[in-house]
């Protein structure tokens, strides 16, 4: 049979996440949603479609070429590239509507040069570096070149935006290092809307910040994660009702009764306590499935949560069903979902975030979109 395994995106749960999110917010802020990554690993075009359809006000993207794709497949929104759009892409970029962070001075002439005599200017964000450390202009620097930007007609401010660093984190000390942020970049705003006036959209709050700040919420929200339906605040922290929107579902691949001691996968690290069922998947690390599961995951088959069994391979996985009811060859099996692992409990047990876990559910798992 053809290889099973795909990843079912589930639209309506996207579309719950969207309203769950909006009910945290003051009525009139926007949303700049996140769809860099392939949507974190989702479908971009189809995330963008359906978030077009409800009401997001831009997107975001990190790369030109992401932001392509977009226009290529009939988003129409404004797309934000937050990763900047280097010179040699800024013709394109700007051709096809494409708004750029600007986070460097030396990015004002080339996206200046890219408008000049098209008769609509290059459309910027202004990104200034409160506490990130990465991308952006500090506070001093951000006004100097605002004051550029206004003497420059072929660029067009459209937008004034930060980066929280640990909104997520969970001491004391990262509540008020945000504070301190937000502080920071609320003291610029004066001089910016007496520049530029309203039509600047004023962004700061990523995931992290909405559940945490958002008392805040300026003109727009970029969510990432939560719209995907996992949370960045650790267990037991409040966050809001999300479903997740991905679901990784596979078949069994081989069965086979195996007898007390025998061996399971490379270097021996299973070993039958006595008769058992194995069962092989396929799906493996070369997926996404990653091998620090190994020996610490399940799997769901007809409801019955299923250990791995033995070390996870590139692209096979070994599952124990000992004592399920009905298992075949072609049967279902939920890898990641509601009856099995979620991403967040992946994470945990990988020592890693969510993010990571969805951005590489490998390009070999075809994205199914079911509502």
């Amino acid at each position: 049979m053809a290889r099973p395994t795909v990843a079912e995106i589930r639209l309506s749960a996207l579309r719950h996440n969207v309203h769950a999110i909006r009910a945290l917010l003051p009525q009139g802020v926007g949303l700049l949603c996140v769809v860099k990554a392939n949507a974190y690993g989702h479908g971009a075009l189809p995330v963008a479609r359906t978030l077009e359809g409800d009401g997001a006000r831009m997107l975001g993207v990190a790369t030109v070429e992401e932001g392509l794709e977009l226009r290529e497949g009939g988003i129409r929104l404004p797309v934000v590239v937050l990763g900047g759009v280097d010179p040699a892409q800024a013709v394109e970029a700007h051709a096809h509507g494409l708004s750029a962070v600007l986070f460097d001075r030396g990015q004002i002439a080339y996206l200046a040069r890219a408008a000049e005599g098209t008769g609509r200017p290059f459309a910027v964000h202004v990104k200034v570096d409160t506490g990130m450390g990465r991308l952006g202009l500090l506070p001093r620097e951000a006004m100097e070149v605002a004051g550029q930007i206004a003497s420059t007609p072929a660029l067009r401010l459209e937008g004034w935006m930060t980066h929280l660093s640990s909104a997520d984190g969970p001491a004391a000390e990262d509540r008020e290092y945000t504070a301190a942020q937000l502080a920071t970049f609320r003291g610029m705003l004066p001089a910016v809307r007496k520049a530029f006036g309203s039509a600047v959209a004023v962004h700061a709050l990523n995931t992290a910040g909405i559940l945490r700040f958002g008392e805040e919420p300026f003109d727009l929200v970029r969510p990432g994660i939560a719209l995907y339906g996992c949370s960045p605040l650790p267990p037991g922290d409040a966050s809001p009702d999300l479903h997740p929107v991905m679901r990784v579902v596979t078949k069994v691949l081989s069965l086979k009764e195996l007898p007390a001691g025998h061996a399971v996968s490379y270097n021996r690290r299973y070993r039958c306590d006595g008769a058992r069922r194995i069962a092989v998947v396929p799906i493996g690390y070369a997926d996404g499935y990653r091998r620090g599961l190994t020996g610490r995951a399940r799997m769901s088959v007809a409801g019955h949560p299923v250990p791995v069994a033995g070390t996870v391979c590139m692209d096979h996985t070994m599952i124990d069903v000992t004592g399920v009811p009905g298992v075949a060859i072609g049967t279902d099996v939920e890898v990641m979902g509601e009856a099995s692992m979620g991403a967040e409990e992946m994470a945990r047990t990988c020592g890693t975030i969510p993010y990571e876990i969805l951005v590489q559910v490998g390009p070999r798992i075809p994205r199914v979109t079911v509502d």
